[in-house]
């Protein structure tokens, strides 16, 4: 099927009626965006109907590196630009993935706390709401990012990416280790040999003074402009004085 996007007058209606539509997100179902065309428009973006639909977690797993796959591999060929607006995330998060959402992040009995939850997960609040907080989108963008490793499949670093959300928060929160391909996948390199051996490195304050040391080499030395056999060495030295 083609991607839909939610007309952005609708996101907007949706937002503002969030209390008057809390049955609906707990039990019920929005399958009047699926059936009323005047809801949404769609593009020339081919995507995995069935893939989409397949998307699932248990409360005691909730499966993120399976889920961030399928999502990845369900969305196709879609672009980084594409993958920043809201319309299509706020129509997945109602549609496709809504019992997904229920046992992902459970929405609060306490109806003023319960609004906010949603508005967080629903939708796409604030800059790194796309990225970080969507029931949908931030299963993409984690897929997208560690897709750029080098040398690594995705399922392996998505693996060794989502194990610990503080070393992951450690990561995305700094823009010379998540947005240069070669710093990021020399990360993920020494997490991934750590998964498979003593798991040394997801100790939260040692992985904090790893990042802080390397974020000191970055304000000296350009490290998106080194080979990245350099860059790994760099990073080793922070390991090393992290110990």
């Amino acid at each position: 099927m083609k991607a839909r996007f939610l007309k952005a007058v609708k996101v907007q209606e949706l937002n503002s009626k969030i209390g008057e539509n809390l049955e609906s997100y707990r039990t019920g179902d929005f399958d009047f965006i699926i059936n009323d065309s005047a809801q949404f428009f769609e593009t020339n973006l081919d995507i995995q109907e069935a893939t989409l639909s397949a998307i699932s977690c248990d409360e005691g797993d909730f499966k993120e590196v399976d889920c961030c796959m399928l999502m990845y591999e369900a969305m196709g060929e879609l672009t980084h630009y594409l993958a920043r607006d809201e319309r299509l995330w706020v129509y997945v998060s109602h549609t496709f993935l809504l019992s997904y959402a229920r046992t992902r992040w459970p929405i609060p009995a306490d109806d003023d706390e319960a609004i906010k939850h949603i508005r967080k997960h629903f939708f796409c609040e604030g800059a790194r709401g796309v990225e970080r907080d969507n029931v949908a989108s931030r299963l993409w963008w984690m897929a997208a990012l560690c897709n750029r490793t080098n040398g690594m499949l995705l399922e392996e670093a998505l693996t060794c990416f989502l194990h610990q959300s503080d070393v992951r928060a450690n990561i995305v929160e700094r823009p010379t280790t998540s947005q240069n391909v070669l710093v990021f996948s020399a990360i993920l390199k020494k997490l991934n040999e750590s998964y498979k051996s003593d798991k040394a490195l997801f100790n939260r304050e040692k992985f904090r003074s790893i990042m802080k040391g390397l974020n000191l080499q970055g304000g000296v030395k350009l490290l998106g402009a080194l080979p990245e056999g350099r860059i790994m060495n760099i990073l080793e030295e922070c390991i090393a004085q992290a110990d």
